[in-house]
């Protein structure tokens, strides 16, 4: 049995792998102890054999893991970077491990999926776009922020579009349908520009899949139809670089 840890800015998820297959997840906030994590993967009563990690959280985070991991389980956690190329996938970075291994998983796991052109956000902290061509090659992404840090900031924009809106507006009928999300509608926006570039530029296969805690709440503000929500994108690729070579399939 293999543990799968995706740490993120701000939660951590994890997964069991037994049998090539992915349990049901579990994710905690970041605490300053590390104990809430860790007390919920300790009560599953599971004794991983490996301890595998997708870290963005920096050294702090790896190293209360790491002693964890060897307190708890006499294991060292094994730490995925970004390679130039694994699974099928090309990193388009001429320095590989500057792409955040939470994206490069995605790719990995979203080639796996289905081997077509794509577009993959996560949406998280922060949002992130990657772009995936026909024969498996990063074109390359975005970085922006999430909802809550876009929310945080917007203040003065929001109250400007408050008192411009007779203006803009004067017949009454509401040409953004209320209530609306400056924040959803602007990350939206985004989402569906990246995703028609790509699909000029790859075809009418280009897929558009989103994952990531906030996945839910920008699904609605897209004007593609056809975009999935795919949830533990992350901890799919991770199972797959875990396991590279045989087929993984989640439950």
């Amino acid at each position: 049995m293999i543990l799968l840890l995706d740490v993120g800015n701000t939660r951590v998820k994890w997964a069991w792998l037994d049998y090539l297959e992915l349990a049901p997840v579990g994710a905690a906030a970041h605490d300053a102890s590390h104990r809430s994590w860790q007390r919920d993967i300790e009560a599953a009563g599971n004794v991983p054999r490996r301890i595998v990690v997708a870290s963005v959280a920096g050294p702090s985070f790896a190293a209360a893991l790491t002693l964890w991991s060897r307190d708890r389980y006499r294991l060292e956690p094994e730490f995925i970077q970004s390679a130039a190329s694994l699974c099928g996938v090309t990193n388009a970075y001429t320095r590989p491990t500057a792409l955040g291994v939470d994206r490069w998983l995605g790719l990995i796991a979203a080639w796996r999926r289905e081997s077509l052109p794509a577009v993959i956000v996560n949406c998280g902290t922060a949002v992130t776009l990657d772009t995936l061509n026909a024969t498996g090659h990063h074109g390359g992404g975005l970085i922006v922020p999430g909802t809550t840090m876009m929310r945080d900031a917007r203040g003065p924009l929001l109250n400007l579009a408050e008192k411009a809106q007779p203006a803009i507006n004067p017949s009454g009928f509401p040409l953004i349908p209320t209530p609306s999300d400056p924040a959803l509608h602007t990350i939206g926006a985004l989402i569906d520009r990246v995703w028609e570039e790509t699909r000029a530029l790859c075809g009418t296969t280009t897929r558009l899949l989103l994952t990531g805690g906030d996945a839910h709440q920008v699904l609605p503000y897209l004007l593609n139809q056809e975009a999935e929500q795919v949830p533990d994108l992350v901890l799919t690729g991770l199972a797959i670089v875990a396991t590279r070579g045989q087929d993984t399939t989640q439950t």
